[in-house]
C-alpha cells in the first residue's frame, strides 16, 4: 500500500473515531440543546410538572422556561437521562460481539453495517424535534450501537503501522476520550444561531463520508499484518490484543499458576525435536485451567466490582452534572458554561490517554529486573505494583466524590479535572491488570464478560439519577451512597499491597 494511502487512513480513521465514537459522553452539552429545543416539553404540561421542585434551592414559585422560551420540568429531565442511561448501556452490552462479526463477516461488511447505523442515528437526532421528541430514543441507541464496533475497526489500522502499533492505538484511544468533545462544538454553532437540524445535519454529512472510504480505500477483508510476529523474548504487547488498553506490558512467564497457551510454547520450541514439542503441547492442553476457576475467583470478582463501579460513577457524573450546577447557580449561562468547559477537558484525552498505559508498563517493569525469585513470589511481587497505578487511578474518583458534598463552583471545576483524568486512566489499567493477573488464554473472554457486566451495572444511573434529582435532602444521601460504594471499590488496590492474602488467592488458585 503507498504511503499517501497508509497515512490518508490513519489520519481519517481518527477523524472517524473522534467524531462518532463516544460522544454519547458529551451528554452534559447534548442535553442542555434538547432542553432548549422543547425536546419532551410536552411532559411539562400538567400542573405539578410546570414548576421547579425544591430539589433546586435557586429555583422559583413560576413556571421553569428555557432562553428559547420552552418549559422545562424534572419530568423532561427524568425522560432525557433515561435516553442517556439506554444509550450507554447499548454501546457497552454489544460491545463482546462485534470482535466476532470482524473476523467473520471481514472488515468491509462490517464497516457497511457500521455506516448505516451512524447515518440513520445522525438522520434520526437531526429530525428530533419538539413534535418528534420520540425520535431521540432510537437515534442515540443506533449512535451508541455503532460506537464501539467503529472504534474496533478502526484500531485494526495500526496494523499499516507494526513498529508504531502501540502508538497508532494510544491516539485512536485518545481520540475515543476526546469523542466527548463533540457537542461541546455543535453547542458554540447552536448558541450562534445555527438552527438545530443544520447543526445535526452536519453530523450526517461526515457520517455520509465514512461509505466511499469503505467501497474504495479500505481493504474487503483485513490489513495485512507483518509476517513472524512482533514480539520477541518476554514481552507481550496487551494492546494488540485489547484495543482498549494502551502501552506494553510486561509478559509474565510461565509457572505453577500462570502458563501460556500451547500456541506460544509451540513457537518457543524452535529447533528442538518435534516430538518433545508434541509432548509439550499435550500436557499443556491437559493441564490448562477451566475458565470458571478465574471468574469465581475472589481477585476476578474484586476487579470485576471496582471496574463496574467506576465505569458506573463518570457516566452518572456526565447525566447529573446540570443538577449539581443547577443547586450551584441561578444564571443559566454559567450553568452552560459548566458543561461547555467539561467537554472542552476532554479533548485533552489525546494527550492523556498514554498516561495510565506508560505508568503501570513502568511500575511493572520495575519490579521484573533485578533478583530472581520463584514464580509465585514473582507473581506476587507484579501485582504489589499495580498498587499505585490502582490506587491513584481510585484517588480520583475519590476527588471528585468529595467534591460533589459542597455547591460551590470551584469544586465542580476541580471535579471536571479529576473525571477527565479518571476517564483516561481507568480503562487501561483496568485491562491491563486482566491480563497480568489471569492466564492468557482467558483474557478475551474475560474482558469480554467484565464490559458486559458493566453496561449492566451502567443501567443503574438511572435510578441514581432520580433519587438525587427528586429533592435536596436525597442529594445528601445520593452522595453518602456514592461514598460507600467507592469505600468498597477501594478495597481492591489496597489488597494488592496485602502480601500474604495474595499468597492466599494465588495458592486457593494453584490448588484448584
Amino acid at each position: 500500500m503507498r504511503q499517501f494511502t497508509r497515512q490518508f487512513i490513519l489520519w481519517y480513521g481518527l477523524f472517524e473515531t473522534f467524531v462518532f465514537t463516544g460522544n454519547i459522553f458529551g451528554w452534559t452539552a447534548l442535553h442542555y440543546m434538547l432542553r432548549q429545543e422543547g425536546i419532551y416539553e410536552h411532559v411539562c404540561d400538567s400542573k405539578d410538572n410546570v414548576t421547579q421542585t425544591i430539589s433546586h434551592p435557586n429555583a422559583t414559585d413560576g413556571a421553569a422556561v428555557n432562553l428559547r422560551g420552552y418549559r422545562t420540568c424534572d419530568a423532561q429531565d427524568s425522560i432525557l437521562n433515561l435516553a442517556y442511561t439506554i444509550g450507554s448501556f447499548c454501546m457497552g452490552s454489544t460491545s463482546f460481539i462485534w470482535g466476532f462479526l470482524l473476523d467473520k463477516w471481514g472488515l468491509r461488511n462490517v464497516r457497511l453495517i457500521i455506516n448505516g447505523l451512524v447515518t440513520s442515528g445522525c438522520i434520526l437526532l437531526s429530525l428530533t424535534i419538539k413534535e418528534t421528541s420520540f425520535l431521540l430514543f432510537p437515534s442515540l441507541i443506533l449512535l451508541c450501537i455503532a460506537g464501539v464496533p467503529l472504534r474496533l475497526a478502526n484500531m485494526q489500522i495500526a496494523d499499516l503501522f507494526p513498529e508504531r502499533r502501540s502508538t497508532v492505538i494510544t491516539l485512536y484511544s485518545g481520540a475515543f476520550s476526546a469523542s466527548a468533545s463533540v457537542f461541546v462544538f455543535i453547542k458554540y454553532g447552536f448558541d450562534a444561531g445555527l438552527p438545530w437540524e443544520w447543526a445535526c445535519f452536519l453530523l450526517v454529512v461526515l457520517s455520509a463520508l465514512m461509505l466511499p472510504v469503505t467501497l474504495f480505500v479500505l481493504p474487503a477483508d483485513r490489513f495485512g499484518q507483518e509476517k513472524g510476529g512482533l514480539f520477541t523474548g518476554k514481552e507481550k504487547e496487551v494492546s494488540s490484543v485489547a484495543p482498549c488498553v494502551w502501552g506494553t506490558y510486561t509478559y509474565i512467564g510461565d509457572g505453577p499458576n500462570f502458563h501460556r497457551s500451547a500456541t506460544i510454547e509451540k513457537k518457543e520450541a524452535n529447533g528442538k525435536l518435534a516430538k518433545t514439542a508434541t509432548e509439550k503441547e499435550k500436557i499443556e492442553e491437559r493441564e490448562e485451567i477451566p475458565l470458571r476457576h478465574s471468574l469465581l475467583s475472589v481477585s476476578y470478582m474484586l476487579h470485576q466490582y471496582w471496574f463496574c463501579w467506576i465505569l458506573l460513577y463518570t457516566i452518572i457524573y456526565v447525566g447529573t452534572l446540570h443538577l449539581w450546577s443547577e443547586r450551584t447557580t441561578t444564571d443559566r449561562n454559567e450553568d452552560a458554561l459548566f458543561s461547555e468547559i467539561y467537554g472542552i477537558f476532554q479533548v485533552s484525552g489525546l494527550f492523556l490517554a498514554p498516561i495510565g498505559g506508560i505508568f503501570m508498563d513502568w511500575s511493572i517493569r520495575s519490579v521484573s529486573k533485578g533478583e530472581q525469585l520463584n514464580p509465585r513470589d514473582h507473581m506476587v511481587k507484579v501485582l504489589r505494583s499495580c498498587f499505585w497505578p490502582m490506587f491513584l487511578t481510585t484517588l480520583l474518583e475519590v476527588v471528585a466524590q468529595v467534591c460533589k458534598f459542597f455547591n460551590v463552583k470551584s469544586a465542580i471545576y476541580v471535579s471536571i479535572v479529576a473525571v477527565t483524568l479518571l476517564r483516561a486512566f481507568f480503562i487501561s489499567i483496568g485491562t491491563a491488570y486482566l491480563r497480568i493477573r489471569f492466564p492468557a488464554e482467558h483474557f478475551n473472554r474475560l474482558l469480554g464478560i467484565m464490559s458486559t457486566f458493566s453496561a449492566v451495572a451502567s443501567l443503574f444511573q438511572f435510578p441514581l439519577f432520580l433519587w438525587e434529582a427528586s429533592s435536596l435532602q436525597n442529594v445528601l444521601y445520593v452522595n453518602i451512597f456514592d461514598s460507600v460504594c467507592l469505600a468498597l471499590a477501594m478495597i481492591h488496590p489496597l489488597l494488592l499491597v496485602v502480601t500474604p492474602i495474595q499468597k492466599y488467592f494465588l495458592k486457593e488458585k494453584n490448588s484448584s
